[in-house]
């Protein structure tokens, strides 16, 4: 078997689990956190309180309860734009995923980062968010959940009357529709892309 034929499982069930990442990630359209939440950022702590993420992972016996065993303790953040944390936050996206040791809690075992970003019109993201559409999906390693396999990202867009689109928004219908590869979850497949109305 060629590895073209081996690899495109893998390819499409990663592209089937990124469209449903799109679908099911409506705890990004949730608020970003509050001025009021950024109190604990920078502290060291045994669990991350609502409003935080965590950049690093520190695994030592500070938060074993007296137990000779090492448990995590977690480097709090205020989630900002920009900022590459160890888990996603409710109101962000991503718009890469990295490697490394920062997040692992596991000796040796790398884990992933994610880059957070405030959505916004035209910013090419890892996930969708219900306050947005987007127009055409991109092939790359940014947003690969598996080191060195290529993973689709969403070019978000607000959604508008007029507005070729990959998906039709809450609140829209559509006037037309047509077929490319703009929006296929398989490269080189054609899809239905949707003329929004609303």
């Amino acid at each position: 078997m060629s590895t073209v034929a081996r690899t495109r499982p893998v390819r499409l069930l990663l592209a089937a689990l990124a469209a449903l990442a799109l679908l099911l990630s409506g705890a990004a359209g949730a608020t970003p956190a509050s001025a009021t939440t950024t109190g604990l950022d920078g502290a060291w702590a045994c669990t991350v309180p609502s409003g935080y993420v965590y950049d690093q992972v520190s695994m030592n016996r500070t938060c074993s309860g007296g137990g000779s065993w090492n448990s995590p303790q977690f480097h709090l953040r205020t989630p900002v734009d920009g900022l590459t944390a160890c888990v996603s936050a409710p109101g962000f996206v991503y718009d890469q995923i990295t490697w490394g040791l920062a997040c692992s809690q596991q000796t040796g075992v790398q884990s992933n980062q994610y880059h957070l970003r405030t959505p916004v019109d035209g910013l090419t993201a890892c996930v969708g968010t219900p306050a947005f559409t987007y127009d055409r999906l991109t092939w790359g390693l940014a947003c690969s959940l598996q080191q060195g396999v290529q993973s689709n990202a969403f070019h978000l867009r607000t959604p508008v009357n007029g507005l070729w689109a990959c998906d039709v928004p809450k609140g829209f219908t559509y006037s037309m529709t047509t077929q490319n590869t703009d929006c296929s979850l398989y490269q080189g497949v054609p899809s239905t892309k949707f003329l929004l109305l609303g």
